[in-house]
């Protein structure tokens, strides 16, 4: 990687700025990519039907429970380590796609030989083998991304995730126009995420001397000790995030199945936001705590208040349209969905939380706590899983999740203090909650008009009430404006730096 004379702002207005520049990247392209995968998901379950569109999930959600044992935490580990040391991608890179891949051809044979030995149809364990072999990709494009992001680089990061979906929707719609039916689609999110790995190693290869990496397999136990403790926190994520599925799957019809996923997906459609906002704060709060130069506690609060105030109109909402958007988008062949969205949705503001907190925690290395919270956290969920899915069906696993991501907040936030999330200030906060609330008020007098007036009064009227209530102040407006018009270039101080080109 190059070295090269960068001009960095200075002190507490250089971390803003940063973080600014990178979330716009990442956040701009989220929203992109947000809309035309909503609409594109309405298409496969339109196409699909409730039970194929419940296979399809299936599947995806068994991949995505194994998947971080082809990672076991390294991943993570390494963004913080390459972040804080740029040259520590010499060992670290190769060392980590060659026990992923390792790991992956175990996980691979393990989850398709388990779904044929439970006795799923020859089509089940196909699509099955067909996902996992996106795990191979994955171990050369999940090191890369890593590399991307402790670059600082999100803008990168966030344009190859787009080409991924475009690749991946574009050869989908085709696919299932053509009959593919979901092993079609399985087909095509292999090829979109080829695409994106090819991206991202020619970029990394323009500024590291390939000649220079090194595997070493005596590296290998100390980078698995140590990403051992970001491995117990992803296991967590993962069980949370698809174990309700992969039971249901076996506890329910492939219908019901259907009925939840659609139901999850459309609750989950905005959570990606937060990941992004996080995700691109993460490297620069990293090195900025390392340093001691710039105090990350009032960012932190600071993200948190944007944060409920993106999610909790949404939550508010979504509860009062949720049958009226399932019959719009889905037909009637998924009523039943609306209920289970209007508890799932408060899954959201939850969510936006915790993705600011587990990070927070591994900025200040609370890793090993913060495993041992989320792992707690999972086994609750996954044992209200298996006690509420067989007694009240696909409710209790909308009333599973819902509870245990509220847990997991509790919990982090716990970890973590009132004080830190908060920076002592309960104000801002509580003006954000009133002005959902109030907005809900509104939503509600309005039931009985038709879902667009709904929505668009709503929103009309919730940028109104976080204005009156000062829920977003006008010093925080100037300074948003400014700087959109100063583009993140305030008086510059000299300071050596790697840059990554995109050439």
């Amino acid at each position: 990687m190059s070295e090269s004379v960068t001009t960095v702002p200075s002190s507490p207005e250089r971390l803003t700025t940063v973080v600014a520049r990178n979330s716009a990247f990442v956040l701009g392209s989220q929203i992109a990519i947000k809309i035309l995968a909503f609409l594109f998901n309405v298409f496969i379950v339109r196409r699909l039907g409730d039970v194929h569109f419940g296979k399809y999930a299936a599947v995806v959600a068994y991949i995505q429970m194994f998947a971080i044992f082809s990672d076991l935490g390294m991943a993570p580990y390494a963004l913080r380590e390459i972040a804080r040391d740029r040259k520590s991608i010499y060992w670290l890179l190769p060392n980590l796609v060659t026990l992923r891949l390792i790991l992956s051809s175990l996980v691979v044979a393990g989850v398709t030989t388990g779904v044929y030995l439970l006795g799923k149809d020859p089509s089940f364990v196909l699509g099955v083998f067909i996902a996992g072999c996106s795990l191979f990709i994955y171990s050369f494009q999940g090191p890369l991304d890593t590399t991307l992001m402790a670059w600082e680089r999100l803008d990168l990061s966030a344009k190859y995730t787009l080409v991924n979906q475009l690749v991946f929707w574009t050869v989908g719609a085709l696919l299932l126009l053509a009959g593919g039916g979901y092993i079609g689609l399985l087909m095509a999110m292999l090829l979109g995420v080829t695409s994106v790995a090819l991206l991202s190693g020619r970029t990394v290869a323009r500024e590291v001397k390939f000649g220079d990496l090194k595997v070493d397999w005596r590296r290998w136990r100390p980078l698995l000790l140590a990403g051992l403790p970001f491995g117990v926190s992803g296991i967590s994520f993962v069980l949370e995030s698809n174990f309700d599925i992969a039971f249901m799957s076996f506890a329910l019809t492939d219908a019901v199945v259907g009925w939840y996923a659609v139901a999850y997906t459309l609750a989950v459609v905005m959570m990606p936001v937060a990941q992004s906002v996080c995700q691109s704060m993460y490297p620069t709060l990293v090195r900025e705590h390392a340093l001691g130069v710039n105090p990350i506690g009032p960012v932190i609060a600071k993200t948190l208040k944007y944060l409920l105030l993106l999610a909790l109109p949404v939550a508010v909402g979504g509860t009062l349209v949720s049958d009226k958007l399932i019959r719009l988008l889905y037909t009637d062949q998924f009523a039943v969905s609306g209920l289970i969205f209007a508890l799932l949705i408060w899954d959201l503001p939850a969510f936006f939380i915790t993705e600011l907190t587990g990070p927070t925690c591994l900025v200040l290395g609370l890793e090993k706590e913060v495993a041992r919270v989320n792992m707690f956290n999972a086994i609750i969920h996954v044992a209200l899983d298996i006690v509420l899915i067989p007694t009240l069906g696909v409710m209790g696993a909308a009333i599973a999740e819902v509870g245990a991501r509220w847990l997991r907040v509790a919990l982090h936030w716990r970890l973590l203090g009132t004080d830190r999330l908060t920076g002592g200030r309960w104000l801002p906060l509580i003006r954000v909650i009133l002005s959902a609330l109030s907005m809900g008020a509104v939503v509600f007098l309005l039931r009985d008009m038709h879902l667009f007036i709904m929505v668009g009064v709503g929103a009309l009227a919730y940028l109104v009430l976080i204005l009156v209530t000062r829920a977003v102040e006008p010093q925080e407006i100037r300074q948003i404006l400014r700087m959109i018009s100063r583009r993140g270039s305030p008086v510059p101080q000299t300071v050596t730096v790697p840059t990554v080109q995109d050439k």
